[in-house]
């Protein structure tokens, strides 16, 4: 059996209140400064995200342009919308609003947020003069600055002679 006495000469250690409220002023401070750095970076992190995604939407519009127009046989353009036909049939069109661009294929549709100011289509020829190509300028807004991006599809003599024919 233990026997229990009521000594007041056994000591506990302990924390008093003063230091418990210190320590509570102290982790307090800490956390109220770990949360202003965390939303300045949370700021900084959308800020980035925001940008990055305006150079990806250019980086892949411009490939994606570019590749349709070296792997397509025959390139239309309308007034806001211009079609590639495949040498096998496949088609696909870039249709151009105010505030996005969508790449529709028989694969899959892609969203390009890019805001379109004007399209220009020409018919140029190299400085030989020996070949012509079908020249699409596209002038977008990105990072609220105005940009030029341009296209050329060469013009092969077959399609020049069909032209003439109609």
């Amino acid at each position: 059996m233990f026997k229990i006495r009521h000594n007041s000469s056994i000591s506990v250690p302990a924390f008093s209140i003063i230091e418990a409220v210190v320590g509570m002023a102290i982790t307090a401070i800490i956390m109220g400064i770990l949360f202003v750095i965390f939303a300045i970076i949370t700021g900084r992190m959308l800020d980035f995200k925001s940008q990055n995604q305006l150079v990806n939407d250019l980086n892949r519009l411009t490939y994606s342009i570019n590749k349709d127009i070296f792997e397509k046989e025959k390139m239309t353009v309308s007034e806001n919308e211009i079609y590639f036909n495949g040498y096998t049939g496949e088609k696909v069109s870039y249709q151009f609003s105010e505030d996005y661009i969508l790449r529709n294929s028989e694969n899959f549709i892609d969203t390009f947020r890019i805001k379109l100011n004007k399209m220009v289509i020409d018919t140029v020829k190299s400085k030989s003069e020996q070949f012509v190509f079908q020249k699409i300028k596209l002038n977008i807004e990105s990072n609220e600055n105005e940009l030029d991006l341009r296209f050329y599809k060469r013009v092969y003599p077959n399609e020049l002679l069909q032209t003439i024919k109609k």
